[in-house]
């Protein structure tokens, strides 16, 4: 097999490495704006991996690299703005598509292309990283559990927790800056979510009070991703569904700060980045802070896990809560996370463990219970642990 990977920087290139272990892919091709830096990650991954210098919106190009892979796997952000016409062109050309599209709106058009993907016999999967992705099949095993679902919640936790799965992310690290970039867009404005067995626009930074079986309850911070306006289409028991962080409030109320100042034209997403980054970059270097931090902590509520899914509804008609959590993840931080679930997902479909066409989220075709095994050789970080023990489940 031969396989395209777009955007050589650190998603792309550690897509491009877990793919070149694979003894399946004869041919892998690094393709990139620079061609020095696709060149060094090619040299990286190997004597199956070569470099090509593309703009993806030169269209030409972008079909004649696309009819030489047999699948292409797109980290090239931001996806508003290039994951519509990378997508088109790989159902004109008929190759397999997976990305890491984490932007609620850039998935509602693309999900719009199913039909057009069906036609052509073409596969793609959208959101394939960790939220989107992991996060994603974590709430599939919690809405297998219920017979009705009146709140579907996925979450990720920026509690300062270093022996978390990601608590040795850099946010400083190459693509730091476009994530906080992201994060602004999705907790200010309105951003598209599912209320009432619809889609709707809402005020993000809403209080979420969310209780976790054999945790507790804490209140959690509501913001714009993927998961949201895609797990409903699966799942058609879930009357509400949101994503949420989990926060401590001193951060909580500086983030809902930020967002007011750029809905008031006062401060742009890119400054607001800038200065929520350098927050990050700061944090824990005066003693003043670092109690703000623990009195924060303090008021804020118990830990909840890194990456989590919770479904609150009923089974055999009694209230139930049903909470799923990833134990470790990938080493090398940002990338790692996002990027092997990626690779991870194209080595189950080269196996024939993902089937279909059309364009869909990675519940509609991702069997959970196939994807984590195949997942754990992976997961290191903070320790290993045995494969049963990859994803926490718990039912109250």
């Amino acid at each position: 097999m031969q396989v395209l990977v777009l955007g050589a920087g650190g998603m792309g290139a550690k897509a491009a490495e877990t793919v070149a272990e694979y003894d399946e892919v004869s041919a892998l091709t690094l393709a990139d704006l620079d061609f020095e830096c696709a060149d060094r990650v090619a040299k990286k991954c190997g004597p199956k991996a070569s470099a090509l210098k593309l703009d993806v919106t030169n269209q030409t190009a972008l079909h004649g690299a696309l009819n030489e892979a047999d699948a292409v796997l797109n980290c090239v952000g931001p996806f508003f703005r290039f994951g519509v016409p990378i997508l088109t062109a790989a159902i004109e050309t008929g190759t397999p598509y997976f990305d890491i599209c984490d932007d609620p709106e850039p998935t509602l058009e693309m999900l719009a292309l199913n039909d057009e993907a069906q036609a052509n016999n073409v596969l793609a999967i959208v959101g394939m990283g960790a939220s989107p992705g992991i996060s994603n099949l974590l709430a599939a095993k919690t809405c297998g559990a219920l017979d009705k679902i009146d709140h579907l919640i996925t979450g990720w936790s920026l509690d300062d927790d270093p022996d978390g799965p990601i608590g040795d992310l850099d946010l400083n690290e190459e693509g730091g800056n476009a994530a906080f970039v992201h994060w602004m867009e999705q907790c200010s404005g309105n951003v598209t979510s599912w209320v009432d067995g619809r889609l709707a626009s809402v005020k993000p930074l809403q209080p979420l009070k969310v209780t976790y079986p054999g945790i507790g309850k804490r209140t959690l911070w509501t913001v714009g991703h993927p998961e949201p306006v895609t797990l409903p289409l699966s799942f058609n028991h879930v009357t509400k569904a949101s994503n949420a962080m989990v926060l401590n409030r001193v951060d909580a109320m500086g983030l809902k700060d930020l967002a007011r100042r750029i809905d008031a034209g006062r401060i742009t997403i890119d400054a607001a980045a800038a200065e929520i980054s350098g927050s990050f970059a700061d944090r824990g270097g005066s003693p003043l802070q670092a109690f703000i931090g623990w009195l924060a902590s303090k008021i804020s509520g118990p830990k909840f896990p890194s990456l989590f899914a919770v479904a609150e509804g009923r089974r055999d008609g009694r209230p139930t809560i049903a909470a799923a959590a990833i134990t470790a993840l990938p080493k090398d931080g940002m990338a790692g996370i996002t990027s092997v679930p990626l690779a991870v997902a194209l080595k189950l479909f080269i196996e024939g463990k993902i089937t279909g066409t059309g364009v869909k989220a990675p519940e509609a075709v991702i069997d959970p219970d196939v994807f984590f095994p195949a997942f754990h050789p992976y997961c290191v970080s903070p320790s290993p642990v045995s494969p049963e023990k990859l994803v926490s489940f718990a039912v109250s």
